[in-house]
């Protein structure tokens, strides 16, 4: 009767395995294409700066936006002024925490429509061994990451760089995680935002791929 069952057991085993294998081989092309997305090659390389929507932070880019901020602390001065991306990588880099400044190398700073794409090639010895969980153990001392998100005024001197997107080492991961991983590795909020340190001379922003625009007033919502 054993001899039976562990027959039968065993039968079973076999036709699970075959249904499997059956399954995998008529699935192989999407399967494949996963895997290769995954698993494959993923460029370690941080967007080029050169006369596009990609800006570095320079001393020279930082003197500038300083300057050019310090025009709407004036009476006379303009309602609003617009800083190049290299004047706002600079902006950002000087913003955020040092904590969190200093894994940071590299930084690039990428406008879009709306949203700011922040790159930089990530010092994960900074990072606290337990932050990444498993990760840890896979990751190389400088792993490129790239975080992307809207930037609002908080409140005068307070800018919020809300985290919806973060991709390490080229690998995009799925929004419930975004914000968990965005405090480990960016210094986020419960909320998923990384607090900036701005001039209290703009209360509103507005980014475009020419260009961030920093205005004195907020604007009227339509």
């Amino acid at each position: 009767m054993n001899g039976c069952l562990r027959g039968l057991f065993r039968l079973a085993l076999f036709a699970a395995a075959l249904v499997v294998a059956l399954v995998a081989w008529w699935f192989r092309e999407p399967l494949l294409r996963s895997a290769s997305r995954w698993l494959g090659p993923h460029s370690t390389k941080l967007p080029p700066v050169a006369d596009t929507a990609v800006g570095a932070p320079t001393p020279k880019a930082l003197s500038s936006s300083q300057t050019k901020v310090d025009r709407l602390k004036l009476n006379e001065g303009p309602d609003s002024v617009v800083l190049s991306p290299n004047e706002i990588a600079a902006m950002i880099g000087s913003g955020i925490d040092w904590s969190v400044r200093k894994s940071f190398d590299s930084l690039r700073v990428e406008l879009l429509e709306g949203t700011l794409a922040v790159y930089c090639r990530l010092d994960t010895r900074v990072i606290p061994p337990d932050a990444l969980g498993p990760l840890a153990g896979m990751l190389n001392p400088r792993e490129p990451l790239r975080i992307a998100g809207p930037l609002a005024i908080e409140r005068p001197g307070v800018g919020r760089f809300t985290v919806a997107e973060l991709s390490l080492r080229g690998f995009p991961f799925p929004g419930p995680l975004v914000k968990q991983l965005a405090q480990r590795v960016a210094g986020a909020d419960s909320s998923g935002a990384v607090p900036l340190r701005v001039s209290p001379a703009f209360t509103d922003v507005a980014i475009h791929p020419t260009g961030v625009v920093l205005y004195r007033f907020k604007r009227r919502k339509a």
